[in-house]
């Protein structure tokens, strides 16, 4: 059998049933599913990312380590909330002024 046929096979083999793809498919709209995801991202982030996301939401940056399920749910509306205002930080950057990540030195400090 040559290489081609050999991986083709191998691939069939591989393929998930029907109905565990529609299940992982309905994971994505499910709630529990993407509290998951933002809380596995949130606890992976820098200690620095998070207290910005915590004073951006109103909070003190001390509580920077603790973990996203320790937070009750006002201080979760608040992190969401700081999530929120940074969003909209950046896009009224990028809006304006482009690409952040572009800006050079020249294109801020007060040389002439």
């Amino acid at each position: 059998m040559n290489q081609l046929a050999h991986k083709q096979e191998q691939q069939q083999e591989e393929a998930p049933s029907a109905l565990d793809s529609i299940d992982a498919c309905k994971a994505l709209f499910d709630k529990g599913a993407k509290r998951q995801r933002v809380c596995k991202m949130y606890d992976e982030m820098s200690d620095r990312n998070r207290g910005l996301i915590l004073i951006a939401g109103g909070m003190s940056p001390k509580d920077y380590k603790r973990e996203f399920d320790s937070f009750d749910d006002l201080e979760l509306q608040k992190v969401r909330s700081g999530m929120q205002l940074m969003k909209e930080m950046v896009l009224k950057f990028d809006r304006r002024v482009g690409d952040v990540r572009r800006l050079k030195h020249s294109d801020i400090c007060n040389i002439n």
